[in-house]
């Protein structure tokens, strides 16, 4: 197990900073359920708003485009433009720009990301189980291993209202001493110390035995002693598989945001990518409440 560099409090002043967002749509029903907390987001941090669509028909083509190709590419874009016609009133309370994109879906977004300077991605998954079941198609799991940005994502399950994302009352933060785990609990208390919101971290230890007590004293080491919390932070420990136990916890404390740390692809040698990713995967597509996804610094 490492030991993670605690910061202090002077680290987290005026960390959110959400200048510039990216909503990837689809247009279907499970995007849409993002569209709110995009929003409200973008509100919230006077933000610039991208909503991004990408038109992928790479899996019906052929290596030579043919017409009927080329006329199926310009319905889709044609179907795509009207959508966001559909959806620009949604957008007319702050800055925003509406972009179509043709190609292969995560190259395009990863260009935005680059273009824009983005500083968080939104979007929507459905509750299916597995890495290629969530919203974007496979291409989901490129945002959650390669994204440099923080990812939030909204499942099927969630509940409350979009606008309680403004004004955070509770956080859970799952933590296994790693960096990624780090850069999520410092993701947490910037959004803990901005909203005066609860903060509850939880170690999950994967066999059937309860973890050391010990653990709770390390848990609490991860928190800057000099935060000035409105509520003193609360650790958990629990037994089992992470992922149950991560989404348990969250339903019974009825919590307003889960920040879950996620590996970047170097960092899966000698691990299991599908133990890895399943586990972020179970969690985003099953909670009640929007999951953020971090990365720990390059």
């Amino acid at each position: 197990m490492k030991t993670q560099m605690v910061p202090t409090a002077l680290q987290f002043k005026n960390a959110l900073q959400f200048k510039n967002v990216l909503y990837a749509t689809d247009f279907r029903h499970d995007a849409e359920l993002a569209l709110p907390y995009a929003v409200s987001l973008a509100r919230k941090y006077d933000s610039k708003l991208y909503v991004v669509n990408v038109v992928d028909v790479s899996p019906f083509s052929t290596p030579a485009p043919t017409n009927a190709m080329r006329a199926v590419e310009a319905q889709a874009i044609r179907e795509a433009k009207e959508a966001s016609l559909a959806l620009a009133p949604s957008f007319d309370q702050f800055p925003h720009e509406m972009l179509i994109r043709k190609g292969d879906v995560w190259k395009e977004i990863s260009r935005v990301l680059e273009e824009k300077h983005v500083d968080l991605i939104v979007l929507g998954t459905h509750g299916r189980a597995g890495v290629s079941k969530i919203v974007l198609g496979s291409v989901a799991e490129n945002i959650f291993r390669h994204a440099p940005c923080p990812v939030l994502t909204v499942g099927p399950h969630i509940h409350g209202e979009p606008d309680r994302f403004s004004h955070l009352h509770s956080i859970l933060v799952p933590t296994d001493f790693s960096e990624e785990s780090a850069a999520a609990i410092s993701c947490a208390v910037s959004f803990a110390l901005a909203n005066q919101s609860r903060l509850y971290l939880l170690h999950v230890a994967p066999s059937a035995e309860m973890p050391e007590p010990s653990l709770k004293h390390l848990l609490r080491n991860l928190i800057p002693a000099d935060a000035d919390f409105a509520f003193a932070p609360k650790v958990f420990l629990e037994a089992g598989a992470p992922s149950q136990k991560i989404l348990d916890l969250a339903d019974e404390l009825a919590v307003d945001l889960i920040v879950l740390g996620v590996k970047a692809p170097a960092i899966f040698r000698g691990t299991s990518i599908h133990q890895t990713m399943a586990t972020a995967c179970k969690v985003v597509c099953g909670a009640g409440c929007p999951v953020m996804t971090v990365r720990a610094p390059v």
